[in-house]
């Protein structure tokens, strides 16, 4: 049996294609086969999408990359899954761009009918990374915060730490619209520059600047900005390392590192058999507040377009979503 998907088959172009449809393997009480209907774009699909991994080469395997989806079950090898379930889950390999994909049990969780809107639930797995990374910081009630970075998972950041019960909230982001939509999120101050204008304003006037406990890192795919929270966090401050790297080697401004004693900490990947359960009850909570984040809403035939409009961060563009039912 055959199924449609899409291919990168060179840097930045897809092309349709016809691929079997995955199998469980006998004896895997953990396989699920889901029927995808809505996909979401994840800052770190981006470099496997414009050819900026060094290690790739191209084609890439059908369906890649994406890794942000929801579905139906049509066919599970858990007990904890049944044909028709709506399930938030993570594909294998992250092959998501296809009509069908297969996934693990513990990398997924069923949905309950009252949610609505299942395009936005596709917002449950990036806040997964979210509370995994603030979690990993420890009591932050009353610390001061600065994000660098205000796209989806940088605004879900501040979002956070202000739920969370941070002292204050600083949003950077060079993009006004970005900054407006934190205000809205909870975010008592952004600062509509680059992280680098925001580091030289701070050499200028050091008052100006209040030198926050934590800075996180919420931007990724080159190395300057991890410099730049370096420079921005106190002394004894932690650096969050949350944006996903591109290169293998980065020049760390090292001396900066270690004249402050600061902390510098990588987050990713967190424990999803708990982690996807705990988003998904944050988000049933909340999801009136996050929900416009997950916009803009396009037909999978204009994924390439979808994927140059993130990697370009056009206006209007946040968590873009996959319609994977309009193929």
């Amino acid at each position: 049996m055959m199924m449609k998907a899409l291919q990168v088959v060179r840097p930045r172009e897809f092309e349709p294609i016809q691929v079997p449809v995955p199998q469980l393997s006998s004896g895997d009480g953990e396989g699920i086969l889901v029927r995808t209907c809505w996909g979401a774009l994840c800052g770190s699909d981006i470099a496997f999408f414009a050819g900026n991994k060094r290690c790739r080469t191209y084609p890439l395997e059908p369906a890649a990359p994406i890794h942000e989806c929801v579905g139906e079950v049509i066919e599970s090898a858990s007990d904890r899954f049944r044909p028709g379930d709506k399930v938030l889950a993570i594909p294998d390999e992250n092959k998501g761009l296809a009509e069908i994909f297969l996934a693990r049990a513990s990398k997924a969780v069923v949905l309950p009918e009252e949610i609505e809107d299942f395009g936005a639930a596709c917002l449950i797995q990036p806040l997964s990374t979210v509370m995994h990374a603030i979690d990993r910081l420890g009591d932050i009630g009353g610390k001061s915060i600065a994000v660098a970075g205000l796209g989806p998972m940088g605004l879900l950041l501040c979002w956070y730490a202000v739920f969370r019960g941070a002292g204050s909230v600083v949003g950077i982001d060079p993009c006004r619209e970005r900054c407006r939509i934190a205000a809205n999120l909870g975010v008592a101050r952004t600062i509509s520059s680059r992280s680098i204008e925001v580091v030289q304003a701070a050499r200028l006037s050091a008052g100006e600047w209040n030198r926050p406990d934590i800075c996180i890192e919420a931007v990724g795919h080159q190395m300057d900005t991890i410099n730049d929270c370096l420079e921005l966090v106190r002394k004894y401050g932690t650096v969050v390392a949350f944006g996903v790297p591109d290169q293998t080697v980065y020049a760390l401004e090292y001396e900066v590192f270690f004249r402050k004693n600061a902390l510098l900490m990588a987050t990713v990947t967190p424990d999803w058999s708990d982690y996807l359960l705990r988003a998904l009850d944050l988000y049933l909570k909340h999801k009136d507040e996050l929900s416009p984040l997950a916009t803009p809403r396009m037909p999978v035939r204009e994924a390439a377009e979808a994927y140059r409009m993130y990697e370009r961060h056009d206006e209007g563009v946040m968590k873009a979503l996959l319609d994977m039912q309009s193929w």
